[in-house]
């Protein structure tokens, strides 16, 4: 997974046949590089993406670029305010593209047929980042508009490569593409990969790569020590706040007190404790759909149970339980 020099080696997370590659690592160890230097090397026409409009406005100015640490002579040229080319000769022709993910529906209309690969580089925010709404829908048609009907035409599918570091575990894309809960397995376990080749996608974390037990040493990581910042940035851990009270429980010491969306709130018998996951036991009146006007009855009639989730007193038997709880009461 990593070259003699202890970076992330391309060549090999690219030999996997799944479309869409999720690679989750330490700060500086070569994702964008490495992206970068993999597409142009192959010969890849590529598009990079950004979360937001501001994020491509930055590195479309030379001193921020991404490219010029892999090549000195590639120019970034806007097409129009939403979409910027990236050229290699002041009047040729592009071979590369950039965009955000935030403004990518005012491009409908460009051809992106020659688009092969995808690299979605930062696409889990910063914790002070603003979230795009509806994130994660937004990068599904991100994707529909650049690939559109050739899997029909007989060729193959764009490829994705997206970039992150361990900011969030709970992101909009893992939250929409369901991989909060295989992401969650592989961290109690250890794992260093996933692969699901019905779905076509694989995730990496970049968790034991020679360059960040380099870093460690360095004066910054001694000055931060023991953080959630070092944990992040070294370890790949995401931050231990999300993982608090994450205990799965023995439902026969519980009854089911209120069905909301896609989660079932119980309450223990003889402790004032409660319980989240998704299986049902039992029948209660207290039921909500995930729509938006349930919801606003769900915080009204059961604000008590957001009182004891700032309290401690609700356990989860898995994060995503605990990442819905906290968005059907609207509060992530």
């Amino acid at each position: 997974m990593y070259t003699e020099a202890g970076y992330i080696d391309f060549d090999y997370i690219m030999k996997d046949p799944n479309v869409f590659k999720f690679i989750i690592g330490g700060r500086g160890s070569g994702k964008t590089y490495g992206a970068i230097k993999w597409a142009l090397d192959n010969g890849k026409t590529m598009m990079f993406m950004r979360r937001t409009q501001t994020q491509i406005d930055l590195i479309r100015n030379d001193a921020f670029s991404p490219f010029a640490a892999v090549d000195k002579n590639i120019m970034v040229k806007s097409i129009n305010k939403n979409l910027a080319g990236l050229y290699r000769e002041e009047n040729g022709a592009p071979f590369g593209y950039m965009c955000a993910l935030s403004t990518i529906s005012n491009i409908r209309g460009f051809d992106a047929s020659e688009v092969d690969l995808i690299i979605y580089d930062e696409f889990i925010g910063e914790a002070h980042e603003r979230a795009i709404r509806h994130e994660g829908e937004a990068f599904l048609n991100a994707y529909e508009t650049i690939n559109r009907n050739r899997e029909l035409q007989g060729r193959p599918a764009v490829q994705v490569l997206a970039l992150a570091n361990s900011n969030q575990l709970a992101n909009p894309i893992f939250v929409e593409l369901n991989l909060v809960s295989p992401v969650e397995r592989m961290l109690k376990n250890g794992n260093v990969f996933y692969k699901n080749f019905q779905r076509n996608v694989s995730v990496y974390m970049v968790n034991h790569s020679p360059v960040l037990d380099q870093k460690e040493r360095t004066a910054l990581y001694q000055l931060s020590g023991d953080s959630d910042f070092s944990k992040m940035a070294l370890k790949n851990q995401f931050t231990t706040e999300e993982m608090d009270h994450i205990a799965p429980q023995d439902l026969r010491q519980y009854k089911l007190a209120c069905v909301v969306g896609e989660i079932c709130i119980y309450k223990h018998k003889s402790l004032k404790i409660y319980y989240v996951t998704d299986h049902r036991a039992g029948s209660t009146e207290n039921t909500y759909s995930s729509g938006q006007m349930d919801l606003k009855r769900f915080r009204r009639d059961m604000y008590h149970f957001w009182l004891a989730y700032l309290n401690g007193k609700i356990l989860f038997e898995s994060y995503i339980f605990k990442v819905l709880f906290e968005r059907y009461f609207n509060i992530s």
